[in-house]
């Protein structure tokens, strides 16, 4: 928990007391976030994404063939931070691991994304990532974050 002081002029301070939100809490929802994965030699590679969180993981939806993918098959290390849709970083990173999912259960978070983003929201994602090269937006990284430590 922590304490927030709120100033009124001409009046005494107020506190209201306000709830950390975990790590995980801070990616709720539908967000950009900076993906950091690594190449061959260690470097760390960092792309910024669209996400959503459901049910306490992480999943991003992207092309099969992009490099991020082919990093995460190698090393599912990474690291998330938010951001903004330019890739600015705001927040600290996290650590994470992540994993491409497969059959069903990739199936299964397509279609959340669907629900998530609408028809017409799914549909230009998947238009503004033909437009960058990725063909085919079916792949869904899936990333679990290693600690949930509350923080402000």
């Amino acid at each position: 928990m922590g304490i927030v002081f709120v100033h009124y002029k001409g009046r005494q301070s107020v506190s209201i007391l306000v709830r950390d939100l975990t790590t995980i809490e801070k990616f709720s929802g539908r967000r950009y976030i900076n993906l950091e994965s690594y190449k061959r030699n260690g470097e760390p590679k960092v792309t910024p994404v669209q996400s959503i969180e459901h049910e306490g993981t992480i999943y991003v939806r992207t092309d099969p063939t992009t490099w991020k993918v082919k990093r995460i098959q190698r090393n599912p290390k990474v690291r998330l931070a938010l951001a903004d849709r330019n890739g600015k970083a705001l927040s600290d990173w996290f650590d994470g691991e992540a994993s491409i999912l497969k059959g069903e259960e990739n199936d299964r978070i397509l279609n959340l994304f669907k629900k998530e983003y609408g028809a017409i929201g799914y549909s230009m994602v998947g238009f503004v990532g033909r437009l960058r090269g990725e063909k085919h937006m079916t792949a869904i990284i899936s990333i679990k974050l290693h600690a949930l430590p509350a923080i402000s």
